[in-house]
């Protein structure tokens, strides 16, 4: 039987569907929300940034990747933020939380409609000079209705040294260093992103080298799916990418999120926008990312955002965006949308009960995308798949007596089934229990078996007036066939109608049937 086909869309077939195509995904984030303590006056300030919506434009994260909070006391209080919303679900859930050794944490916060568990581990303790200051985390997060390995999602939430010298350098070189170490032994496949607070001013510094250059080992590098690498501090070039400092002056690119290979191929779990094109120079609203520094309108650069008149989030937003920094600088939160894989349905069996030998027969088999569109449906975000689900893309394989369509089909998650016959060998009479191989780009069931039970009941051949006795009429049914050219009367199966069908007839006729 061959192998299961390779499918690997190019990132422009993605966003080539009509705008209007709802989408659904898996919306990450991350947000230093500077010195948060969990004070009880800002709730409303944060979920008025998370959850509130202008323009059809909201921030609400499916996955928060949290820097800059303070203690465990205040990540309860921050999912209390959270829950506290009914705009944002009220299903938030706080990760593993693993404090680290001073007074300024990493956590991590994700919505349970979407994500059923996340197990943490520490990869890198933080410590004193000179090693990193914060812990490095990683967390593996399993979606909703998944199984297989590589659908889950690993991420790692980071909080660089802050700072220019040699020494703050070395220091955010040595916890990229433990990252890549770490990534470089998940299993082949594994599809795994960095987000926070990297703290980093340029593409040439050697931690954002060290993330993202390729190596012998190359499996644990990330790739920035803008493709927008240089020298982003208080460059008006990156203006849409800018994330520090709303209240002050926006022009650094510290909040980034970097992304494995695996989420960036245009398979299953991957990043919905296209990883070879620049992010816009000219516009907050790319239409090839679904990336988005939220609040950040592009018209304040070296300056605060903009509050009134504010093009992307309007004022109430930017007001709260303003406000969450407590009177520092602080940061804007950013986000990019991931697709989610294709899922196969097919009918496990099919009894298609008793057939006459030698009848014409096939069956429909109805196959499609079984991607669940209600639960991962929203619609703010760039066109893409339908409901922004991969495409299931498939083909047969089967057993001897089952002959299915040939080539590759595909279907779009939220509709209609595709609709295939499969024609079936009765020329032996017997039990037919036959499988028919459904081959998919889903992962967790690459190949969906279809069992095929029917018994092709044996006929009288020469009973050809069906009245189930033979008799001189039957002479006459055959007579006729064979005057009329009729296949049926090639009772010796030369392909030719001859004198032979005649004998044949007569032996057959004189055994008698069953």
């Amino acid at each position: 039987m061959p192998s299961r086909p390779g499918f690997v869309p190019c990132a422009a077939a993605l966003l080539a569907l009509p705008a209007a195509t709802a989408s659904a995904q898996l919306r990450v984030a991350s947000w230093n929300i500077t010195f948060y303590s969990g004070e009880p006056a800002l709730d409303g300030v944060f979920r008025t940034s998370l959850f509130e919506a202008f323009e059809d434009r909201t921030f609400r994260p499916d996955v928060l990747l949290i820097q800059e909070i303070q203690g465990p006391a205040s990540t309860l209080a921050f999912l209390d933020v959270l829950n506290g919303d009914p705009r944002g679900g009220q299903d938030w859930v706080l990760a593993e939380f693993i404090d680290g050794p001073g007074s300024i944490d990493t956590a991590v916060y994700y919505r349970a409609s979407k994500i059923e568990s996340a197990e943490a581990v520490l990869v890198s303790p933080g410590g004193g000079s000179p090693d990193h200051p914060r812990n490095l985390v990683r967390h593996e997060l399993k979606l909703v209705g998944y199984d297989a390995p590589e659908t889950a999602l690993f991420v790692y939430n980071t909080h660089m040294k802050a700072g220019s010298s040699s020494s703050d350098e070395s220091r955010r070189l040595d916890e990229a260093i433990a990252f890549r170490t770490d990534a470089q032994r998940l299993p082949e496949g594994t599809h795994f992103l960095l987000g926070g607070d990297l703290n980093v001013k340029r593409d040439t510094e050697p931690a954002w080298e060290k993330l993202t250059r390729s190596e012998r080992l190359d499996s644990g590098r990330l790739f920035d799916p803008l493709a927008s690498p240089g020298d982003w501090n208080n460059n008006p070039s990156f203006r849409f990418l800018h994330s520090q400092e709303p209240r002050s002056q926006m022009d650094d690119r510290f909040d980034q999120i970097l992304v494995s290979d695996d989420l960036i191929d245009g398979e299953g779990l991957d990043y919905l926008g296209d990883p070879t094109t620049p992010f816009s120079t000219t516009t907050f609203e790319d239409p090839n990312h679904s990336f988005r520094t939220w609040g950040n309108d592009g018209t304040t650069f070296n300056q605060p955002i903009a509050r009134r008149g504010n093009r992307m989030v309007g004022e109430d937003i930017a007001d709260a965006l303003f406000a969450h920094t407590g009177g520092q600088g602080g940061h804007l939160p950013i986000f990019l949308d991931l697709v989610v894989p294709a899922q196969i349905d097919a009918p496990a069996a099919i009894d298609l009960g008793s057939i006459a030998q030698g009848a014409s027969v096939e069956f429909d088999v109805l196959v499609g995308n079984a991607g669940d569109a209600d639960l991962w449906a929203r619609d703010d975000t760039i066109a893409g798949p339908a409901f922004g689900i991969q495409p299931l893309r498939y083909s047969f394989d089967a057993d001897a007596r089952l002959t299915p369509p040939a080539g590759e089909f595909t279907d779009d998650a939220g509709g209609a089934l595709n609709t295939h016959a499969i024609a079936l060998d009765t020329s032996d009479a017997g039990v037919i229990d036959a499988d028919l191989l459904v081959l998919s780009n889903d992962p967790d069931e690459p190949t969906r078996t279809v069992r095929v039970l029917a018994e092709v009941v044996a006929t009288c051949r020469v009973d050809l007036d069906g009245d189930g006795s033979l008799t001189v009429f039957d002479f006459l049914a055959f007579q006729n066939l064979f005057d009329a050219g009729d296949p049926a009367a090639d009772l010796d199966g030369d392909g030719v109608l001859s004198v032979f069908d005649f004998l044949a007839f007569q032996n057959l006729f004189d055994a008698g049937c069953p």
